[in-house]
C-alpha cells in the first residue's frame, strides 16, 4: 500500500515546453538545438548547472561564448532559459494540500537556480503562495542543492535515506522514462506521466496499481 508519492516537478505540476527555450537559445547563440537533440558541449553545461556544480554566472558566460558575432546580454539568455516555464494550474494547489492529509508528499526535481528563482517570484505574485515548500510538501528535494541529478541512483537513494520512507510504499511519478528506470532501480514503485494530461485526474489511476 503506497504511504508517500514523491512527484517530479517540471512536466507532472508545472507545465513546461522544452522546446520553447532552445528555440529561444538557438536563436540568440546561433547554435541549433532541440529537446533531445542538443550540442554536447551545451548540455554538458546544462547538467553541470543542474547540478550546482556550476554558478549562474559561469552557465551564463558558457552560453554567451556560443555566439561569436554580437555576445548576449545575460537577461537575454534568462530570459531564454526562462521560457520553457509555462506555470500552473491552479488546481493542482488544492490537490497537492489534499493529498497531505492521508499521504507523505514530497517534490524530486531536475532543476537550477534561476528556474527556482522564477518559479518562487511566479507563486507569490500570480498565486499569492510564499511557503510553497512547506505548505504543499513534506520536504522538497532539487538536484542543483543535492550536487546530482536524477537518473543517477544516487539522488532517489539520498531522499529515500533522508525521509526515512519504505521504497515498497512509496510511489514516483515522473515524465521523464529514464528518470522513472533509475526510480525502480532504487527500488521505488514509479510510474511515466504523459504531461499532455492532468496529474490530478491520473494519480488515482497510478495508486489503484498499488493497492
Amino acid at each position: 500500500m503506497i504511504k508517500n508519492i514523491i512527484f517530479d516537478f517540471g512536466g507532472v505540476l508545472l507545465d513546461l515546453n522544452y522546446n520553447l527555450t532552445f528555440q529561444a537559445l538557438s536563436q540568440i547563440i546561433n547554435v541549433p538545438m532541440v529537446h533531445h537533440d542538443i550540442p554536447s558541449d551545451i548540455d554538458h553545461v546544462m547538467k553541470e548547472y543542474e547540478m550546482g556544480k556550476m554558478k549562474t554566472e559561469t552557465f551564463l558566460w558558457n552560453l554567451q561564448r556560443k555566439q561569436k558575432v554580437k555576445t548576449p546580454q545575460p537577461y537575454q539568455l534568462i530570459k531564454a532559459w526562462n521560457k520553457m516555464l509555462l506555470g500552473w494550474n491552479p488546481k493542482r494547489f488544492d490537490f497537492l494540500e489534499a493529498l497531505k492529509k492521508d499521504y507523505k508528499v514530497y517534490l524530486l526535481s531536475n532543476t537550477n537556480e534561476l528556474h527556482i528563482e522564477w518559479v518562487l517570484r511566479d507563486l507569490k505574485k500570480n498565486h499569492g503562495i510564499t511557503d510553497f515548500d512547506t505548505r504543499y510538501f513534506d520536504k522538497t528535494f532539487y538536484s542543483h542543492n543535492m550536487l546530482m541529478r536524477k537518473p543517477d541512483i544516487n539522488i532517489y537513494q539520498k531522499l529515500i535515506e533522508e525521509t526515512k520512507i519504505s521504497p515498497e510504499e512509496s510511489l514516483f511519478i515522473d515524465d521523464n522514462f529514464d528518470n522513472v528506470q533509475g526510480a525502480k532501480m532504487a527500488g521505488l514503485n514509479a510510474v511515466v506521466h504523459d504531461p499532455a494530461k492532468e496529474i490530478i485526474d491520473e494519480l488515482e489511476g497510478y495508486l489503484r496499481n498499488y493497492i
